[in-house]
């Protein structure tokens, strides 16, 4: 297979960058991580809240040129990220597209419950910036589950993740 750019989606604290970082490793691929680059940019303390619309586009274009740098390079990207709506995966798709490379979309299927689990634990553990309450609801509003029109492949809450990326790749 050509390199490819995994455009990975689901709601916070699905498990996506868990997953994108297993993916990685296991296979070699390049990860991009919107907040890595929104951190390289602003520094490691920057809160959401604190960005601007100029600085979240500043981020965004950095982040698309990393993909297409990548790709340019015939490494295949991992685009961790969450990708909530058709529209957003479309932009970053439209890198590949581009440059005649397939996309596809991974979305991470994991229960609002377990999600929501997970948020709550890492506000006693810490291990990644906090989202809020409103912040959680208002995402898994918006999230936009990919359909047959959108090329994509699914992990769903539990499988193995050895079993599913011998299945998927």
């Amino acid at each position: 297979m050509t390199n490819t750019l995994y455009i990975f989606c689901g709601i916070p604290f699905a498990g996506k960058t868990t997953l994108a970082r297993a993916l990685a490793k296991s296979l070699g691929y390049s990860r991009i991580d919107l907040d890595e680059v929104k951190f390289s940019l602003f520094g490691e303390h920057i809160k959401d809240s604190a960005i601007d619309r100029k600085a979240w586009d500043r981020v965004y274009k950095a982040m698309y040129e990393q993909i297409k740098q990548c790709l340019s390079r015939g490494e295949t990207v991992i685009h961790d990220a969450g990708n909530f709506t058709r529209h957003e995966r479309g932009l970053v798709r439209a890198v590949a597209n581009n440059l005649r490379k397939d996309a596809i979309t991974v979305f991470v299927d994991t229960p609002i419950e377990v999600a929501k689990e997970r948020l709550i634990q890492n506000r006693i553990a810490s291990q990644r910036f906090d989202v809020t309450d409103a912040e959680f609801e208002s995402t898994v509003q918006e999230m936009e589950v990919p359909d047959e029109g959108e090329k994509h492949i699914v992990y769903t809450f539990g499988t193995h993740v050895d079993d599913w990326v011998r299945e998927n790749f």
